[in-house]
């Protein structure tokens, strides 16, 4: 449901007709808004599977929840180390 907004959301871009009734800033922020969300539940989901998969488990509830935790900011970690990694591979700042 929330694609299926986003996409219709943004859809309104093509029709220049609708382009006249907003400024481009607020075309700009809805669009950053609408992307904000997906994001959101995007991570969300993949919290929610990890702590089913650590469940699955014979680990306590609450570790599970800790270890998925761990496991989703150093994801986040490691891709944060590889973009100064290659920026540095590659001379950009």
């Amino acid at each position: 449901v929330a694609g299926a907004a986003t996409s219709l959301g943004s859809a309104v871009v093509f029709f220049p007709k609708f382009v006249k009734f907003v400024s481009p800033r607020f075309l700009a922020g809805s669009l950053g808004l609408s992307a904000g969300v997906m994001l959101y539940n995007s991570f969300v989901e993949i919290f929610r599977k990890s702590l089913l998969a650590f469940s699955e488990t014979e680990i306590d509830q609450d570790l599970a929840y800790v270890y998925s935790t761990l496991s989703f900011f150093g994801g986040v970690i490691t891709i944060y180390v590889l973009d100064i990694v290659i920026a540095l591979i590659t001379g950009r700042k």
